[in-house]
Protein backbone atom coordinates (compact mmCIF):
# COMPACT_ATOMS: atom_id res chain seq x y z
CA UNK A 1 0.00 0.00 0.00
CA UNK A 2 1.27 3.45 -0.88
CA UNK A 3 2.05 5.84 1.96
CA UNK A 4 -0.19 8.92 2.29
CA UNK A 5 1.34 12.30 1.47
CA UNK A 6 3.15 13.99 4.34
CA UNK A 7 4.17 17.57 4.98
CA UNK A 8 6.27 19.43 7.49
CA UNK A 9 6.26 23.07 8.58
CA UNK A 10 8.95 24.40 10.88
CA UNK A 11 9.42 27.81 12.47
CA UNK A 12 11.15 29.54 15.35
CA UNK A 13 9.06 29.02 18.49
CA UNK A 14 5.86 27.30 19.49
CA UNK A 15 3.50 30.24 18.92
CA UNK A 16 3.90 30.38 15.11
CA UNK A 17 3.49 26.59 14.89
CA UNK A 18 0.45 26.51 17.17
CA UNK A 19 -1.10 29.27 15.06
CA UNK A 20 -0.23 27.30 11.89
CA UNK A 21 -1.77 24.10 13.28
CA UNK A 22 -4.96 25.94 14.18
CA UNK A 23 -5.24 27.41 10.67
CA UNK A 24 -4.42 24.12 8.91
CA UNK A 25 -6.96 22.09 10.89
CA UNK A 26 -9.72 24.68 10.50
CA UNK A 27 -9.20 25.01 6.74
CA UNK A 28 -8.52 21.39 5.72
CA UNK A 29 -9.11 17.77 6.69
CA UNK A 30 -5.40 17.13 7.22
CA UNK A 31 -4.25 14.88 10.09
CA UNK A 32 -1.74 16.52 12.42
CA UNK A 33 0.53 13.73 13.60
CA UNK A 34 2.88 15.56 15.94
CA UNK A 35 4.38 18.87 17.02
CA UNK A 36 7.98 18.57 18.16
CA UNK A 37 10.80 20.83 19.32
CA UNK A 38 13.84 20.16 17.13
CA UNK A 39 16.36 22.29 19.04
CA UNK A 40 17.78 25.75 18.61
CA UNK A 41 14.31 27.20 19.09
CA UNK A 42 12.95 25.41 15.99
CA UNK A 43 9.56 23.73 16.31
CA UNK A 44 8.00 21.54 13.61
CA UNK A 45 4.59 20.11 12.86
CA UNK A 46 4.01 17.01 10.74
CA UNK A 47 0.78 16.41 8.83
CA UNK A 48 -0.50 13.69 6.56
CA UNK A 49 -3.39 12.96 4.24
CA UNK A 50 -4.13 12.99 0.55
CA UNK A 51 -1.75 15.05 -1.57
CA UNK A 52 -4.06 17.97 -2.37
CA UNK A 53 -5.07 18.34 1.28
CA UNK A 54 -1.48 18.20 2.54
CA UNK A 55 -0.32 20.74 -0.04
CA UNK A 56 -3.13 23.12 0.88
CA UNK A 57 -2.56 22.66 4.61
CA UNK A 58 1.19 23.23 4.36
CA UNK A 59 0.67 26.38 2.27
CA UNK A 60 -1.81 27.70 4.85
CA UNK A 61 0.43 26.70 7.75
CA UNK A 62 3.51 28.30 6.24
CA UNK A 63 1.69 31.55 5.47
CA UNK A 64 0.18 31.68 8.96
CA UNK A 65 3.48 30.94 10.73
CA UNK A 66 5.28 33.53 8.59
CA UNK A 67 3.07 36.23 10.13
CA UNK A 68 4.69 35.51 13.51
CA UNK A 69 8.17 34.21 12.63
CA UNK A 70 10.88 35.38 10.25
CA UNK A 71 12.21 31.88 9.70
CA UNK A 72 9.65 29.41 8.31
CA UNK A 73 10.34 26.40 6.11
CA UNK A 74 8.14 23.65 4.72
CA UNK A 75 8.18 20.60 2.51
CA UNK A 76 5.60 18.18 1.08
CA UNK A 77 6.30 14.59 0.06
CA UNK A 78 3.69 13.33 -2.41
CA UNK A 79 4.73 9.69 -2.14
CA UNK A 80 7.10 9.40 0.80
CA UNK A 81 9.38 6.46 1.41
CA UNK A 82 8.83 4.43 4.56
CA UNK A 83 11.52 6.37 6.46
CA UNK A 84 9.89 9.75 5.77
CA UNK A 85 6.48 8.33 6.67
CA UNK A 86 7.95 7.13 9.97
CA UNK A 87 9.30 10.63 10.65
CA UNK A 88 5.87 12.12 9.99
CA UNK A 89 4.37 9.71 12.51
CA UNK A 90 7.17 10.16 15.07
CA UNK A 91 9.12 13.37 14.30
CA UNK A 92 11.10 13.11 17.53
CA UNK A 93 13.13 10.43 15.72
CA UNK A 94 14.96 13.29 13.96
CA UNK A 95 17.03 14.00 17.06
CA UNK A 96 17.90 10.35 17.78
Amino acid sequence: MRNPAVGFVEAEGFIPIFDAVDAMVKATEVEVTKVVRLGGGIVAVAVRGDLATVEEAVDIGEETARAKSRSVRSIVFASPCDAVSALAAEPQLVGN
